[in-house]
This record gives structure tokens, sequence and C-alpha cells, in this order.
């Protein structure tokens, strides 16, 4: 496929300075490989045509084209976040090693992109966390956030130590974000660089575009599921998968100057000595943060920042700084998500269990708690306008949901709705029975839970379902599904339909199961907007085909949560 050609102004050189963003925080085993990964970056060579031949001529390759164009330069900026072991120290060795390197030699290789390296720690040696270690990494090359966001689009100031400039017609400012237990492929800044300026359509598109790219997982079994999943997403899923996980991988993150300032930056954990609370946080950042959108029933104040006024707390504002960042993102006006896919997956992500990952640190329940308040603050008020749903799901991840909503939330869940014959014959998910359940009015709930048939709008379609659940005493695997935990092989494609592992238990004590909708309306039953509480790609495709009868539009009318 033909790429687009650079559309120079007045056929001048486009300067692009790409910052490596990479927070430490006791990474003395790994710092060094990802530090020179980023900094020995190149040009891909001739083998990337846009004609797929093998003519060795470099000029015909869209990559070989687009350097004609531009002065590409790499800044790696590297904030010490208060480590208690020897990071800083092979920090400063490799500034050295690297700054000689650089006078001693004249140019250096053809395809190398030009490099250096700043380093800069904290003054107290106190660590704050990866989302504060990430912004003042950013303003070690950037204006300060405060200023930038007075006049991101126009001001030539900048910090004290910099030389680089915002995002302009001739000057364009990108950020690379790296882990420092990771590693970038040689070919990752060149490559992403060039789509963000060939692929996406003016700055104002570059300017609300997160680019994500593959990566390969070290260990290769580690957290296989997720890698499988987020390396195999469409364009459209990225958007549509967004409340189950983060859809692109922080560690492959690259995005305009201005996405960083738009969102306000990282979330910031106070410091030791400061009396701010959760609120006042979570105040001050709606204050200076534009959202999508502003009328009379959601304010802007009311927006682009995920910190949860109930759950949340001083200390755990440090933790889960990509997902806030990543849905703070996806609330500012016009902003999207894009995956550069390539032959060879752009960036190394490495497993070191709790020896050094923030992530590992970080507890499933507030990691659930966010979500589902991305959820609310998206789906639930905005595109829903506070109307009745239905979870799918009455299970632990549809029941952890609902305890997670906000009370007023919760009073517009109409129903669950399973497959479980154990839990429809229940009948009802009563609240307040559960320690944490979020109840702070006092009130408790009994909520029906009924089979996903009556969801069903066509006549035809939902008797079939009904007659063959009776017939089997609901125990139809090929209609239940389950999750299958099994580890996939290498050919296995999310969603892939294949024989049903019958996992399904069995009922001895019951001849036959009579369906019955608990009361509920029929009509609201057949057109209410859906939350699906079950995991995608995990049942043989028996959950994709039962969400698929109920014929709800994904993304408008029906979103996964799971």
């Amino acid at each position: 496929m033909d790429l687009p050609k650079l559309s120079t102004t007045r056929n001048k050189i486009i300067t692009i300075a790409v910052d490596v963003i990479i927070p430490v925080h006791n990474a003395a085993a790994t710092i060094q490989e990802a530090v020179e990964s980023a900094l020995y970056q190149e040009w891909p060579d001739e083998s990337i045509s846009s004609n797929n031949n093998n003519n060795n001529n470099h000029s015909n390759s869209p990559v070989g084209s687009f350097r004609k164009e531009v002065s590409l330069s790499i800044t790696v900026c590297c904030y010490d976040d208060g480590s208690s072991d020897n990071s800083l120290n092979i920090l400063k060795r490799l500034q050295m090693d690297h700054s000689n390197k650089v006078s001693q030699t004249a140019s250096g290789s053809d395809r190398t992109i030009p490099s250096r390296l700043l380093i800069k720690s904290s003054d107290n040696g106190t660590a704050r966390g990866a989302g504060y270690a990430r912004n003042r990494a950013i303003e070690m090359n950037n204006p300060p956030l405060h200023h930038s966001r007075r006049n991101v689009e126009t001001s030539s100031s900048v910090a004290a130590d910099s030389d680089s400039t915002p995002s302009g017609d001739n000057n364009v400012k990108f950020l690379c974000l790296l882990d420092s237990d990771d590693v970038m492929h040689p070919n990752r800044v060149a490559l992403q660089t060039h789509f963000m300026m060939t692929q996406l359509s003016s700055s104002e598109t570059r300017h609300n575009t997160l680019l994500g790219c593959t990566f390969v997982r070290d260990p290769p079994d580690s957290t296989w599921h997720y890698s499988q999943w987020a390396n195999s997403l469409t364009d459209e899923r990225l958007l549509l998968e967004r409340y189950r996980e983060i859809t692109i991988l922080q560690p492959t993150w690259f995005m305009s100057y201005e996405v960083w300032t738009r969102v306000g930056g990282y979330v910031e954990a106070p410091s030791a000595d400061s009396n701010d609370t959760v609120v006042d946080i979570l105040l001050r950042r709606q204050h200076e943060v534009p959202i999508d959108g502003n009328d009379g029933d959601h304010p802007r104040t009311s927006s682009c920042c995920l910190i949860h006024p109930r759950f949340d707390t001083p200390s755990s504002l440090r933790l889960a700084e990509d997902l806030r960042f990543f849905h703070a993102h996806l609330k500012c006006r016009g902003s999207t998500i894009r995956m550069l896919r390539t032959e060879t997956p752009l960036v190394t992500y490495r497993y070191f269990g709790d020896s050094q990952s923030q992530s590992f640190r970080t507890s499933r329940k507030l990691l659930l708690q966010l979500r589902v308040l991305a959820v609310a603050q998206s789906v639930l008020s905005r595109q829903w306008k506070d109307k009745k749903f239905i979870i799918w799901g009455a299970g632990r991840d549809g029941k952890d949901f609902y305890k997670a909503l906000d009370p007023n939330f919760q009073r517009n869940v109409y129903c669950f709705v399973d497959v479980d014959l154990k839990k429809l014959n229940a009948g009802f998910y009563v609240t307040g029975r559960d320690k944490d359940t979020n109840n702070n009015d006092g009130e408790t709930r009994k909520i029906p839970i009924v089979h996903f048939s009556f969801l069903i709008p066509d006549t035809k379609v939902r008797k079939s379902v009904q007659i063959a659940w009776q017939r089997d005493g609901g125990a139809n695997d090929a209609q239940n599904g389950c999750i299958d935990k099994t580890h996939p092989s290498k050919n296995d494609t999310p969603g892939k339909v294949g024989p049903m592992k019958k996992r399904q238990k069995r009922t001895n004590n019951l001849d036959r199961f009579q369906l019955v909708d608990r009361g509920l309306d029929r009509r609201l039953l057949q057109e209410l907007p859906v939350i699906v509480c079950v995991a995608l790609y995990r049942t043989n495709g028996v959950l994709e085909k039962n969400v698929a009868s109920i014929e709800r539009l994904e993304g408008e009318n029906l979103w996964h949560f799971s």
C-alpha cells in the first residue's frame, strides 16, 4: 500500500523533536538496557518499501522519502523518583558515556537518529509515584504544565534547561513513553513518527491521537491472554473494548505534546506534608482541564479526570496512572486512539513480578472501581442520560460492577441477565448483604435475575432459544458457554468459534426449568441498553453469539466491561 507523502509548508524542512519519557524507581537491573534502546534509534533500511519489492533503493521507501522532508532528533528524559538503589548513578554514567561517544563521532551511521540524555532526580529523595515522575520527566524538556495549558498552541517559552518548543507548522513535538524495565525496537521512534506525520490528516488530528504499537512479551507466557488480545485489536475494537482494559499498552504510547497538556498531565499523589484531600485534588483538576461539552446538566467540572471521590485515597493516586490518563484522554473533545501494526513488534514488554512493577501493587478492586467510574462518567450519565440499563452477568464481575456504582446509578439497574441455572433459580440479587456494597443510602434492593433470552426482540429467535433451554433443563452447553482458561495455541484468534468444552454443571434434580420474567416489562427488556460483565473471547464464541442475538448496537446501547 502506498503511503501518502508528507506535505511540508513552503517546502521547508519540518523539525521533529521526540522526547522519550522514562520514569525511574529502583530500576538498577534494567535501566541501562532501557535507556540505550532509546538513545540508539535508527531509521529503517530499504527493506521497508512502498512497492514491496527488493530493489534496494532507499528513496523508494515511504520512510526513506519521509526522511528527506524532516529533521528528527531524540531527547531521552529520565526522572529518578527517589530510588534507593544505584539507578541514579547508572543514569549519570550513561549520560557521560553517551556525551563522550557523540563528541568523538563526527557523523555516525547514516541511519542513526541524533540523541541526547537528560536526567533529573527528586530533591528530597522521596518517591511520589509513576504519574508524578512522568510529569517531571516531560517538563525537563518542555514548558511546565501550568504554563503550557494557558497557551499551548502559541507559547514559545520553555523550561530552563530546554531548547525545544511546542508543536507548530514546522516544529513538531512528540512524547514517546517507555518504562524503565522495557526495551524499544531500534526503529520505533522513526516508524511511530512517520505514522503520525503521514497517516493522520492534520496537526489537529495528531493533537487528538494517542498512538500505540504491537509488542512482544518477555517472558512469552506472562499475561498471555492480555498480550494476545491487545496485539490483535482492530482500530474499531480499540475504542469498543476500552472499558474492559487499557487497549493500548502504556510503554507503547506515542503522542503529540498537546495530548499531555489537554489532559492536564498525569494524576499526582500529594506530597507527604500536604493537607490536600482527594476532593481538593479532584476539584482543582476539574477546574483546570477542558472537557468534551459544556451544558447545563453536565458542566465542565464533571470531567477530564479519573479520580474517584469515594474510593480513592491520597496514597492510591500514585497508582493506575495509565488507566487514569487513558480515560481522561478519551473524554477530551475529538480524542481517539490508534495502533501501529508492524511485522516486528516495536516494544519488548518485560515482566518482573513485584520487584519493579507498580502495576503489580495496584489492586484489582481499585482498577475495577476506576473502570466503573469511567463507564459512569462517559456512558451512564452522558451517552445514556441516566436511563435504566441491564447488567449481563450475575456472577462476580456483574455484582462487583454493581457494587462500585454510585447509589444513583445502582437505582437505574433494571435487572441482571445470565445463563447459569443456579443464579436463575435464585431469582434475585439482594443488595446490602455484602459488606463492601456501596449502600450509602441504607436501601436494600431485590434486583431480578432473568435469562438473557428475554432481551431478544425477534420473537422466533427468542422462542427457539427458550425451547432449547427448557428441553435441556438449563444445561445446554452450546447456549450457555463457560469461561475457558486453557492456554490458546499460537494460531488461536480472539472470538474464534470452536467445539465447546462441556464444563457446564449438570443439575439432576430438575427435569425441566421454566423460564420466568420475574414480572419485568418485556418491552423494556428488549429495548434497554446493556453492560456485559462476562469475559469476551473465552467461551469459544458462545457469549458473542448470545450477545448478537439481542440486537443491540455495540458502542451505542451495549458496552463490554469484562
